[in-house]
């Protein structure tokens, strides 16, 4: 993983490097008002091999809120049920004030309507349930890094319709350049409003030949498809651009 840091309030993903590491580093906020979660949290944070987490604590959203006008973090774990504000109201402020700022929800309620108001509301990068498995938390907060990070790498591109979305693989699939020792790929983040949508364009990745889904995931309050497209012949083609460089 690259070491980044943040150094503007923009949607660059979080995380950053300290001198002599080579594990990112990243400023997490819990906010919780049940200190054997918060325990928790904190000791799985701080035993995750794969990055360095400096963590402070909330007990509410209120205090939550004062520490984010004060500094900066990369990540939030908010938990749903608090005094005052709950989780989900709590993080649509968070979206709102930082939106850089990565959002996952703590809840022991992952019902279909919990999760979609987190979805569409809140927008939230990934959600943990309860009871809380320290080797989950590290692991649901790697993937929510890099998938912001894969966001900022690759093409994305968000289709009027299905039909538009395959036209656009196979553009994509039959101008790559084809290079003699390496065949190469592209990903592609195929972006879709409609639920619907997402499911007819993973069902007509899955039954065809060439491109291959590396990831689908809901993101952002998006419904993503990674699509890994490997090279014909010919030139690229940017789908961006209708002219072909000469």
């Amino acid at each position: 993983m690259d070491d980044l840091r943040i150094d503007d309030h923009s949607s660059t993903p979080p995380g950053g490097g300290t001198e002599g590491t080579t594990r990112p580093r990243y400023r997490i906020l819990i906010v919780d008002d049940d200190p054997d979660s918060l325990i928790l949290l904190r000791q799985s944070l701080a035993l995750a091999p794969e990055f360095l987490a400096s963590v402070e604590e909330a007990k509410d959203a209120e205090e939550a809120l004062r520490k984010l006008d004060m500094d900066r973090y990369d990540v939030v774990l908010s938990d749903q049920i608090m005094p005052g504000m709950n989780g989900i109201d709590f993080l649509m402020e968070v979206k709102e004030r930082y939106p850089y700022i990565l959002r996952i929800l703590i809840t022991a309620h992952t019902g279909l309507e919990v999760v979609l108001r987190a979805v569409n509301l809140a927008q939230v990068h990934a959600y943990i349930e309860k009871p809380i498995d320290p080797l989950e938390v590290s692991k649901t907060l790697m993937e929510s890094m890099v998938r912001m990070q894969e966001r900022q790498r690759n093409p994305h591109f968000n289709p009027s319709s299905v039909q538009d979305a395959v036209q656009l693989v196979r553009q994509v699939e039959n101008h790559l350049v084809v290079k003699p020792k390496d065949p190469g790929s592209l990903g592609l983040d195929l972006v879709f409003d409609s639920p619907a949508d997402f499911n007819r364009f993973t069902f007509e990745m899955l039954r065809s030949r060439g491109a291959v889904i590396s990831d689908v995931h809901v993101f952002e309050g998006k419904f993503h498809v990674l699509v890994q497209v490997f090279p014909r012949m010919g030139p690229f083609v940017d789908p961006k651009n209708e002219r072909t460089p000469t």
